[in-house]
């Protein structure tokens, strides 16, 4: 009797939790190349799961570190013409794109972040170092506590979250001019993504720590043909590759809805079975060892 008891319980708090989510979630991210790609995965992911729907939007400079973005916060409080970032958007919410709260504020396919804060009720506002800079604890400060306060002060209602980025494959030649490894970067980079969520009360979306799990669980034999993150034939040694990218947004899928992503059965035709189950299991670990 308490066995069924425990499962009936069990079981309204799952659809008690499913119907928390039903509401579409604004999401705007504030970032850099690795945030715009949450773009070719992440809706086709939320999309496929029951009640996971998604209203996201990314501003995007690339390699803009948390400097950067606070010297263009400053600037467009002087120059409200000032629009230096890309906004790209995928509102499930809304038949055309071009209906969208964003679509007011966006100048020739360009604005800046003060204006994107008020264009919409955002749910959650992301941020992140970029990735030359996530090793370095002191470059988050005081720029990153600064673009905290202004999204604070002007989207209240947002839960700011912190994408951790991830370390570089081997072949990046900028470890070695930085004397790092791969595992020493993600070690370091955690470690600096954890103490700048801790200072202001963040939560983590933890991609990079998924990222070593899957690295972890499928090495590969020459440290990139099959990693997550570049080319073996290609220069780019550091960006999430297409199957990366799947891997990412599922990260993001269970941090933003709080499901448990091993149930995602979408997959993109390019990814082998085997492969997109142990994504989304290096995912669900990364979220549940910080939940």
């Amino acid at each position: 009797m308490r066995n069924i008891t425990r499962l009936v319980v069990a079981t309204l708090v799952a659809g008690t939790a499913c119907l928390a989510h039903a509401k579409t979630v604004k999401v705007l991210t504030i970032g850099n190349s690795f945030s715009i790609c949450l773009l070719k995965q992440l809706p086709q992911c939320a999309a496929s799961m029951p009640d996971c729907k998604l209203d996201l939007c990314s501003l995007y400079i690339g390699g803009c570190s948390l400097e950067r973005h606070w010297n263009n916060v400053v600037a467009a409080e002087t120059n409200k013409t000032f629009r230096p970032y890309g906004v790209n958007w995928s509102y499930a919410s809304v038949e055309k794109k071009s209906d969208a709260p964003v679509a007011k504020v966006v100048v020739n396919g360009k604005a800046n972040i003060p204006e994107m804060l008020t264009a919409d009720k955002w749910d959650v506002v992301t941020v992140q170092q970029a990735s030359h800079f996530s090793w370095v604890p002191e470059s988050y400060h005081p720029f990153g506590d600064n673009l905290v306060a202004t999204i604070r002060k002007l989207a209240p209602q947002a839960k700011i979250m912190v994408q951790q980025t991830w370390a570089y494959t081997p072949y990046d030649k900028r470890l070695k001019k930085w004397g790092i490894d791969p595992p020493t970067m993600h070690a370091k980079l955690k470690a600096a993504y954890a103490d700048f969520a801790k200072k202001h009360g963040l939560e983590i979306i933890p991609t990079g720590d998924a990222v070593q799990n899957f690295r972890k669980a499928m090495p590969s034999p020459d440290g990139i043909t099959g990693d997550p993150c570049g080319s073996p034939t290609g220069k780019d040694k550091f960006h999430l590759n297409e199957q990366g990218n799947y891997l990412q947004a599922c990260v993001w899928l269970g941090a933003l809805f709080g499901c448990d992503v091993t149930t995602l059965t979408y997959r993109p035709a390019f990814l082998p079975e085997d492969r997109a189950a142990q994504m989304r299991a290096s995912a669900k670990a990364a979220l549940d060892a910080i939940r």
